[in-house]
């Protein structure tokens, strides 16, 4: 029996959802004013069928406008590792001169739990990325489950990497020696492993990895995790729908320790990783392996820059046209790509 079946089958209580007492007077004031007024009526995405929660258009409500880049072109790309349909990837493209040698490039992977989202999802940041990085940002439509299941976005994602090496490199005229990752949630986690298996392989060599509020460990629950039992009840992402997305993406429950499903039980030389910057919520089941994923680079003498977002659920940097932290931790990210990308001066292409 599914997923989906199994849910069908069960009585689920309706709207409205008031925010959680185990939350109400830890949770950042200005969301939970958003989320009594726009957000406590919805349906919640586990308990009603994925075609719905995808119908809606909308995956998080409360988002800032995107910021202005010269163009954004679509492009289809072939495979040339795994099978499969081509990969569908929207390329932002800075406004002013490109630099001699080429733009730098940040591959960027949406959120959605590995079930919704689409290439739009991610406009906002994307943009943002583009706009104020001074880079052309590709954001991947990578297949998602449970049509296409675990490691099917895996795959996708780093077709969209060697792409980028290749056709792209000419199409968008790109400088990929500065090459950047990143990602939101479940894109957070794919970033986190095409980085992995790039250091694993040998290349390519990334120079940033931005994770928002990533999915490092898919054997977390509550039983083994703290922030999973302290936020299990949190607003978004509480625990029951953190783990309906895992069985829809990794229903074989043997796969929930690869390391390509759960990047922070990697066991490969984690020296060779690109510095990070890693936002996560303070009231977010994910808090605790975002971190642990931070202090392993930091063990390994890599960079990694963790923001614990303070009364801050799992959604706050899509929330960027509500949130104070959504504004702030966009800003996080553009500022390390800009400094990344452009570090013998202050001064970029305008």
């Amino acid at each position: 029996m599914s997923v989906e079946q199994r849910h069908s089958q069960r009585v689920h209580p309706l709207p409205p959802y008031p925010l959680h007492q185990s939350v109400v007077d830890r949770i950042d004031p200005q969301y939970a004013a958003f989320y009594n007024k726009h957000i406590i009526s919805n349906q919640q995405v586990h308990l009603q069928p994925i075609a719905r929660s995808r119908a809606s258009g909308t995956l998080i409500q409360g988002a800032g406008p995107s910021a202005p880049v010269a163009k954004v072109e679509d492009y289809s790309i072939p495979r040339q590792e795994t099978k499969g349909p081509n990969v569908t990837a929207r390329a932002f493209i800075p406004q002013g001169p490109r630099p001699d040698k080429g733009w730098p490039v940040c591959v960027y992977f949406h959120g959605g739990g590995w079930v919704l989202g689409t290439v739009d999802t991610e406009n906002v940041i994307a943009s943002n990325l583009c706009a104020r990085g001074k880079s052309v940002v590709l954001a991947v439509d990578y297949r998602l489950a449970p049509e296409n299941r675990y490691p099917a976005a895996v795959d996708d994602c780093w077709e969209s990497v060697l792409w980028l090496l290749g056709q792209g490199k000419d199409a968008l005229e790109l400088n990929t020696s500065k090459l950047a990752t990143g990602g939101s949630s479940a894109g957070g986690n794919l970033a986190a492993i095409m980085c992995q298996r790039a250091a694993a392989r040998g290349g390519p060599k990334f120079s940033l990895q931005l994770l928002s509020v990533p999915v490092t460990d898919n054997t977390a629950d509550t039983s083994n995790n703290n922030s999973w039992r302290e936020n299990q009840h949190s607003p978004a992402l509480p625990a029951p729908k953190m783990l309906w997305y895992r069985f829809h993406y990794l229903p074989e429950q043997s796969d929930w320790s690869r390391p390509e499903a759960s990047p922070l039980l990697w066991e490969g030389d984690w020296s060779k990783l690109p510095p990070a910057v890693i936002v996560v919520g303070e009231l977010d089941v994910l808090r605790d392996e975002g971190i642990r994923f931070g202090a392993k680079l930091r063990e390994a003498c890599v960079d990694a820059d963790i923001h614990v977002m303070k009364g801050q659920p799992h959604p706050f940097i899509a929330m960027d046209g509500v949130l104070d932290a959504g504004r702030e931790a966009i800003t996080y990210f553009c500022d390390a790509l800009r400094e990344t990308m452009y570090p013998t001066s202050n001064r970029v292409p305008s």
